[in-house]
């Protein structure tokens, strides 16, 4: 059974809050690691509350999980933050140079434009340079010579025939250039082209990235304000459960000094006698399962003060066969008032020159409820009555009407 010290530490309800509030995680290894970690706390958490009353158990389960949930959603919501900061400066930033590339493909392409006008005009002239030369003038080929009727005027011919073909040259060269460079500006406007299209691409992802964030800002936002509501739900209980529970506690301990009372008058009447009641200086476990948890002192999350856990607890599943653990007599067998459920007390008489005696707690069912029993004999069967938070065995070992650790006598 549990019991308290004389100093208790701070009982108030914001203590209690304190204590059950769950620090975030140093590492966020993943959901399921977090996840794990939730589940081993709140089994912690029930062992620690072992005994307590069920609906303040599942109060100060819901607040911690729903602490661990904030936790999470508050980092989640930070990321989400984090995330559309980041996708509004990445958005401001291609806007810009969106805004500059566009601007630079529209020059491009009025230079283009402007160079394939200066290139069609200089078509044009090369054209009307040899319409007008070659064709109407008649000084094509050896015309130059055949139509002249002094040597004076086949030389001025001639002169005029070299005019117009190194000016038809230096047209034809201009025109080489002008198309090399406008091949350029081509290249370069489908550059810019590129450019442009490949920033839309990016500001379109970068549109999706907002909204995702900003619809992971809002999920978020809106779990920790359900989850708000459901701590405070969780601490509404316990302080309502409060008093109410610290009332029990002490009627269980109540019960408890009267067993304990009974225990030590009956070691006392023996305390003339000699031997151990089975021959034997050690107990036989009481069930076969694990150990799920151990004989010490707890901190009562709720109500503030440390308390024992005066016994061994076994994971049995409820309907294990549950033995004495030595010969000896019931002592009592029924119903505990005091959370323990279905119990029953065996006194082994001395063993180790002490008087000993066993308890078998939270039991399904009682077999054998008064006389002599024999160690190994089925008495009753594990399960979950009282203050139970799960299927288990809660064994005490009393030695001169104190509870020890029953390892030491197992």
């Amino acid at each position: 059974m549990q019991r308290r010290t004389t100093h208790r530490i701070g009982a108030g309800l914001l203590a209690a809050v304190a204590v059950l509030t769950l620090a975030r995680p140093a590492a966020a290894d993943g959901v399921k690691d977090r996840q794990a970690e939730l589940a081993n706390q709140l089994k912690d958490l029930r062992e620690d509350l072992e005994g307590t009353s069920d609906d303040l158990v599942e109060a100060a389960v819901r607040l911690r999980t729903a602490e661990s949930r904030l936790a999470d959603a508050n980092s989640r919501l930070g990321s989400a933050r984090t995330a559309l900061a980041r996708a509004n400066q990445r958005d401001h930033e291609l806007a810009g140079r969106l805004e500059l590339a566009e601007a630079a493909v529209a020059k491009a392409q009025r230079d283009l434009d402007a160079r394939a006008d200066q290139e069609r005009d200089s078509r044009d002239r090369l054209a009307g340079i040899a319409r007008e030369t070659y064709v109407s003038s008649g000084l094509a080929g050896l015309s130059i010579a055949l139509a002249a009727q002094s040597p004076e005027q086949f030389a001025d011919r001639l002169g005029y025939a070299g005019n117009v073909a190194r000016a038809q040259s230096g047209i034809i060269d201009r025109l080489a250039v002008e198309q090399a460079e406008t091949r350029a500006r081509q290249a370069k406007l489908e550059a810019g082209r590129q450019q442009v299209s490949a920033l839309k691409e990016q500001s379109e992802q970068v549109v999706k990235q907002r909204e995702a964030a900003t619809a992971a800002a809002k999920a978020a936002t809106d779990e920790i304000g359900d989850l708000v509501k459901e701590r405070q739900g969780a601490v509404d209980v316990i302080a309502a459960k409060k008093a109410s529970e610290q009332k029990r506690l002490d009627q269980a301990e109540a019960e408890q000094a009267k067993l304990a009372a009974i225990l030590r008058n009956r070691a006392r009447a023996r305390s003339g006698g000699s031997g151990e009641t089975d021959g034997g200086s050690t107990l036989s476990h009481p069930v076969s399962a694990p150990i799920t948890s151990g004989y010490g002192w707890r901190y009562h999350p709720i109500l503030g003060y440390r308390r024992l856990h005066a016994g061994t607890d076994f994971g049995a599943p409820c309907g294990t066969p549950v033995k004495a653990a030595a010969s000896g007599t019931i002592v009592q067998a029924g119903w505990s008032s005091g959370g323990y459920g279905n119990h029953i007390v065996v006194g082994h008489g001395r063993m180790r020159g002490a008087d000993v005696a066993t308890t078998y707690n939270h039991l399904s069912r009682i077999v054998i409820s008064s006389g002599h029993v024999s160690r190994g004999e089925v008495i009753g069967y594990s399960g979950t009555t009282g203050l139970s938070t799960g299927c288990h065995l809660h064994f005490e070992v009393w030695v001169n009407g104190s509870t020890t650790d029953p390892m030491g006598w197992l």
